[in-house]
């Protein structure tokens, strides 16, 4: 872990109890392929907080599967309550298993993303190594509030999407974060 900026103790034991666990769980089910690198996996999910400044509200991750980006986020993040969506029941318990071992804010809830009641509005919504279709825009338009609240992206190239604009985009060792609003929401800061 010494590729990793944090300072506190607590922190970095929980990031590594989290990969000793993917690891053993990654022996039962496929989590990650062959040449999987906990570190670069990290550093990608820490590029959330390099976009998004203080972050603190509810936040919804879609496609969980492995824990990146959501467990990463729960156990670096104070402010944050972590939703995580896997419809895969043997992710899910893996996900479940984690949040249990860390002591984390977070759930798993364990459906499809367009199964998830709009209820609760999110500050957040993170989505990686998913593709954004027209359902799932629109139900992601759902689980934000009316003028607030942030798509969160890691891909390249930024994907156009139709009920989104553009707010931010970061790269950072060949790396893509790309940071979305709600169309007709009022302009806000990163």
């Amino acid at each position: 872990m010494e590729k990793i900026n944090i300072k506190d103790y607590e922190k970095l034991k929980k990031l590594e109890i989290y990969i000793e666990n993917l690891t053993k769980w990654n022996k039962v089910i496929n989590l990650t392929s062959k040449n999987f690198e906990a570190i670069k996996h990290i550093q990608d999910s820490l590029m959330f907080f390099e976009v998004i400044k203080n972050p603190s509200g509810n936040l919804i991750d879609i496609g969980s599967g492995n824990g990146f980006p959501a467990i990463i986020i729960a156990i670096l993040s104070n402010k944050l309550n972590v939703t995580m969506v896997e419809q895969n029941i043997k992710k899910s318990a893996f996900l479940r298993d984690t949040i249990y071992k860390l002591q984390i804010d977070a759930k798993v809830l364990n459906t499809n993303i367009l199964e998830v009641p709009t209820e609760t509005k999110f500050s957040f919504v993170t989505l990686r190594g998913l593709k954004c279709n027209c359902k799932m825009q629109t139900k992601i338009q759902s689980l934000l509030p009316t003028n607030k609240g942030k798509l969160v992206i890691w891909t390249y190239p930024a994907p156009h999407l139709k009920y989104f604009k553009l707010l931010h985009s970061f790269s950072k060792n060949n790396k893509h974060i790309h940071v979305y609003i709600k169309e007709q929401a009022e302009q806000q800061p990163i």
